[in-house]
């Protein structure tokens, strides 16, 4: 069980939790005893898209369109 963050350098050896591929982020959820789990980019991404809908942000898709430019650079 993984509950103190990654370092950058540490995040960039390991593989996305939910699909494999290279992990660039870290995800911790209370659910989930806050472990600290790797995701990639791709996954990221989907995972602030789906919380910024089912947080009910009416400008979601200005805040995701914001985001994505952000982490793409």
């Amino acid at each position: 069980m993984r509950l103190k963050p990654y370092t950058q350098i540490g995040i960039e050896r390991l593989k996305c939790f939910r699909c494999g591929c290279k992990a660039e982020f870290q995800w911790q959820i209370c659910a989930d005893n806050n472990q600290y789990r790797p995701i990639c980019r791709k996954c990221d991404i989907e995972l602030n898209e789906m919380v910024l809908k089912w947080a009910g942000f009416e400008d979601w898709q200005s805040k995701i369109g914001k985001y994505k430019d952000k982490v793409s650079r």
